[in-house]
């Protein structure tokens, strides 16, 4: 007689260092091109006479912002999948619609010399139903601690909150007392990708799983006779 192992889920690869790291330098860089090049585009709008290439930078600041948005969705795909496929799925697809969103403002920006009403509230419904599914799964998964991931579903939740509120009133979501539907979750978007920069992944509970009780635990291999 003979046996097989039925394993459903592999160690936690080491090279997941270097996807932890792209992660947050992603985070940083579209947070930071995304808030230059929107104060760039309400410039352009506020200001008699402000030069085209001001809407310009700005339009193009935040298409680098589109790109690492769509890239941390990418990046994040094989292994949020090792949690639940269907909602890695979700999230991959929200993150590269987020990315389109903001090119496609910028470009109806830039062609028509218009602003796009509130276009930064239409963006945020992609980033913060996005937001909710990566804090879950980081929750469930324990890649941060729970603490943080918490802190992520709540900036989320209060996210989605505020933009109804900014689309039916004139409450901005960058200024003001609308900053409070932002707070939280640009504290989680600032302190988790260094986090992840500088620790990476947590894969205790990851290990603890693999080396727990193959009977108690349905993700372990288990070995069977054939």
């Amino acid at each position: 007689m003979g046996a097989s192992a039925v394993a459903v889920r592999k160690p936690f690869p080491a090279s997941y260092r270097g996807t932890a790291v792209l992660v947050g330098v992603l985070f940083l860089l579209a947070t930071a091109t995304f808030a230059t090049g929107s104060s760039f585009i309400t410039s352009y709008f506020s200001e008699a006479g402000a030069s085209t290439s001001t809407l310009l930078a700005g339009v193009l600041l935040e298409a680098v912002s589109a790109v690492a948005v769509a890239g941390i969705g990418v990046a994040m795909w094989p292994i949020l999948k090792r949690y639940n496929v269907g909602l890695a799925h979700g999230y991959r697809a929200l993150r590269i619609g987020e990315g389109l969103m903001i090119i496609a403002a910028g470009v109806y920006m830039l062609t028509t010399k218009n602003e796009f009403f509130r276009y930064d509230a239409f963006i945020y419904m992609f980033t913060a139903s996005a937001g909710l599914i990566f804090s879950y799964l980081l929750y469930v998964s324990g890649l941060i601690p729970r603490f943080l991931a918490l802190l992520g579903l709540v900036g989320y939740t209060t996210l989605a909150i505020g933009i109804p509120v900014t689309l039916m009133s004139t409450v901005r979501l960058d200024e003001g007392w609308g900053l409070i539907f932002v707070a939280a979750g640009a504290v989680f978007e600032f302190v988790v990708p260094l986090l992840l920069i500088f620790k990476g992944f947590s894969t205790r509970k990851e290990e603890h799983r693999l080396g727990g009780d193959p009977l108690s635990d349905p993700l372990k291999p288990i070995a069977v006779p054939v």
